[in-house]
This record gives structure tokens, C-alpha cells and sequence, in this order.
């Protein structure tokens, strides 16, 4: 807020009243927002729900596929931040993953590997073919 060089406060009480409407439409919106969201999101996550049902009336052990999705969403978010990275950055990456030398024939260092092969499948062979 303006103050005046003595310290008293210069912002009349119709300039507070319009920024605090203003703040009022913005926190409508963000509320508006927010249950656009909500109900956008209903139709995937029922369709999840649905899936995750069937899973476990066919007998699969919950906890191992829970944990098997959290490892596959994980793999896709690696997937998908590598593909989105510039060429010169993907080839830093690449030099990065090459200078991981004996670690890439580790469990591990295969699964970064895997990780690090694009979507698309182009490139894949070029990684594995440094440490293959």
C-alpha cells in the first residue's frame, strides 16, 4: 500500500473496496476453475477405478499392481521429460548416460537405459549399442 512520507496510510476506502472485488472475481474464477477440473477429471479416474475393479475380481494381488502402475507412470514421466528435451540437451544426456559405462549392464543401469528409450522406439538401439 502507498504511504505518505509521515506514515499514514494514502489509499482511500473506496480504492481497498475495489481491489478487494477484484481479488473476489479472481478467487471466483479460481474456484470456477478448479471444479471445471474436478469434473473433467471424473470420466479418466472412474475409468481407472473401473480397471483397478476388474483387476482385483480376476484375482490379481492389489499391492504388487499398484506398485507396478506407480512404476509404470514413473517410467512414462522419465519417457516423456526426455522426449521434450532440446537436441542439445538430449545429446548432454546421452553423453551422461554413456559416461555411466560398466553401471548401464546393471539391473539398474538397464532400467535407465529403458527408461531413457524414446516412445517412439528411435534411439533405443543407439544407447543400448554403447553399452551392449
Amino acid at each position: 500500500m502507498a504511504r505518505a512520507h509521515d506514515g499514514s496510510n494514502n489509499v482511500k476506502g473506496k480504492q481497498l473496496a475495489g481491489y478487494l472485488k477484484e481479488i473476489d472475481k479472481a478467487d471466483d474464477d479460481l474456484v470456477a476453475l478448479k471444479v471445471e477440473h474436478m469434473r473433467a477429471c471424473k470420466g479418466p479416474r472412474g475409468r481407472i477405478r473401473n480397471v483397478m475393479k476388474e483387476a482385483r475380481e480376476s484375482g490379481a494381488n492389489m499391492e504388487a499392481l499398484r506398485t507396478l502402475i506407480a512404476a509404470h507412470r514413473a517410467d512414462r514421466k522419465i519417457d516423456q521429460r526426455i522426449a521434450e528435451l532440446e537436441a542439445d540437451d538430449r545429446a548432454e544426456y546421452e553423453s551422461l548416460q554413456e559416461a555411466l559405462g560398466a553401471f548401464a549392464d546393471s539391473p539398474l543401469g538397464q532400467a535407465a537405459l529403458k527408461a531413457a528409450a524414446p516412445k517412439d522406439g528411435a534411439g533405443g538401439d543407439k544407447l543400448r549399442d554403447l553399452h551392449g
